[in-house]
Formats: C-alpha cells, structure tokens, sequence
C-alpha cells in the first residue's frame, strides 16, 4: 500500500501540481540554501483564470517551523508592491506571513509576476517546502481563493527523482 500512495504522490507532483493549488491562481517558489539554517523563497505569482486581478496576497509561514523573516524582494517587483511580514508568535502559537499588496498593477487573466523573496531561518526537520497560501481582496479582507505553493519543475523532478530512487530502493 505504502508504494502505490508514494507513486500516486510522484505522479501528482510531476505532472499534476494543480493537487497543491487553486486551479485559477498558482505560487509557484524557487527554494535557495543561503548557509547553516537559512533559506530564501522566491516566488513567482500567477492568475491563470481568476475572474479578478490579483490585488493581494499573504503566504503563511507556520509556527515552529520557520524564524527571522526578513523581506529579500529585488526591485522590480518590490517598487510595484507594498510587502510585510510578521513573525510567527511563540506565546500564542501562532503563525507568521508575507503579505504583498499592488500599488498600480494587479495581476490579470494569463500574467505573472517573479521575484517576491522571502529569506527566514528553518528550524524544521528536512528541507522547508510548501506552504498555504490566499489571495486576498484587499478593501473586503475576505479570502477569494486559497492554495498550496508548488516547486519550480527543476525542484519538482528533483523530488520526483529522488522518491524515485528511494522506491527502487525499498523494493530491493
């Protein structure tokens, strides 16, 4: 049972990464090593056939796992969004995020944008990987659709491979 749930996993993340994401928008992160315990994301946002602009967005770093954020986003796209974060809080439990707002230009049907960064220390076990995600309307706060961030396809069949490797070697 354990081989058929880690294949359907593979398969899900090699060629179905809509699994971790809405199917209208998709965050899709590049994760870089920048020494002992801290990383950075780069994010690339997308709004494949969400019916309004992406105004806003807040991705969620979890509680425990993640410390230090620190906003690393290069300009562009930074002079074109007004960004945040907050720490997660240790009395409360509660979680930190990254929040980017547009200043004068959303996120239409069929556009993207790259660059929004995030570098953090992780204090989780492994490697950080994905993370939930909302697009926000930014006068009502409500959620309009919500997700998971995807790898990059190099990160993505990196794994793949990687599980791959690890099948064949259970199976010996």
């Amino acid at each position: 049972m354990r081989r058929k749930h880690l294949a359907a996993v593979i398969i899900g993340c090699l060629f179905g990464s809509s699994v971790f994401a809405d199917p209208n928008t998709q965050i899709r992160y590049d994760l870089t090593d920048l020494g002992p315990g801290r990383w950075e994301y780069t994010y690339e946002v997308s709004n494949i056939n969400l019916a309004v602009p992406i105004e806003e967005f807040t991705i969620w770093f979890d509680y425990g796992l993640y410390q230090n954020l620190l906003i690393t986003t290069p300009d562009p796209p930074a002079g074109n969004w007004d960004e945040i974060v907050w720490q997660p809080e240790p009395l409360l439990w509660d979680d930190g995020g990254y929040d980017a707002i547009a200043r004068n230009h959303s996120i239409g049907v069929g556009e993207n944008v790259h660059g929004f960064s995030v570098s953090f220390d992780w204090v989780g076990q492994g490697e950080p990987g994905p993370q939930h995600y909302e697009i926000v309307n930014p006068v009502t706060y409500n959620t309009i659709v919500s997700g998971y961030t995807v790898p990059e396809p190099l990160t993505v069949l990196l794994l793949g491979m990687g599980a791959l490797i690890v099948h064949v070697r259970l199976k010996s």
